[in-house]
């Protein structure tokens, strides 16, 4: 299975489908340079979301996930006037090959 990255949130309809490919290749660089699955980093987060213990591994997959989701937002909304109260944010989901 492939990890497919796309984004979720209440402003995401506002994104042109060339900013969230921005968005994507952005969050997808993060995690070829850190050599991780994005699935794994996924799982992390959502394990730290429901307050459970993590691993010393699970942690980093956190911080790799949360820098992952900062440069994508960036590049979504690169040219956008306004950014602070916007609610997009990144998803990974397995997707067939």
């Amino acid at each position: 299975m492939h990890a497919c990255i796309t984004f979720e949130g209440e402003h995401v309809d506002m994104a042109s489908p060339e900013e969230i490919a921005a968005g994507i290749e952005a969050a997808n660089e993060v995690f070829a340079r850190h050599d991780v699955d994005p699935l794994a980093c996924a799982a992390a987060k959502d394990k730290l979301a429901k307050d459970e213990p993590l691993t010393r591994e699970e942690a980093m997959l956190c911080v790799i996930w949360e820098t992952a989701e900062d440069k994508a937002f960036r590049a979504v909304t690169l040219n956008w006037l306004v950014r602070g109260e916007t609610d997009i944010w990144l998803t990974a989901n397995q997707s067939a090959p």
